[in-house]
């Protein structure tokens, strides 16, 4: 019997993963530090939009987190606080998409 993604969802815990975030890399070329950033979701359903929304404050704070994005003044160059976002938004991108919930991913798109 094959369970809903949903049903999946509710029970799962999402992990976000950071990988190549320049800021997180070490003197040694080519290494990198990988961080991760669970965000629970059991508690929200996620047919409702409002469910959905609290689901996408969680993951974009967690996106943040797991990159380290700082504003542009505390990164000191342009170049860092670019890769940051960079990081982010695909961290918060991923999430989204391994969730795969139709409203959830309307609020990313839109």
């Amino acid at each position: 019997m094959k369970e809903s993604k949903l049903f999946n969802g509710l029970l799962a815990t999402i992990v976000i993963v950071a990988l190549g975030a320049p800021a997180y890399a070490s003197a040694d070329a080519g290494a990198v530090k990988e961080r991760t950033v669970k965000v629970s979701y059991a508690d929200l359903n996620l047919e409702k939009v409002e469910g959905a929304e609290v689901l996408y404050r969680r993951l974009q704070q967690a996106s943040k987190k797991a990159c380290g994005l700082r504003s542009i003044a505390e990164e000191g160059t342009l170049r860092s606080y670019s890769e940051g976002r960079q990081c982010y938004h695909k961290a918060l991108s991923e999430a989204v998409a391994k969730i795969d919930n139709r409203l959830l991913t309307e609020i990313h798109t839109s």
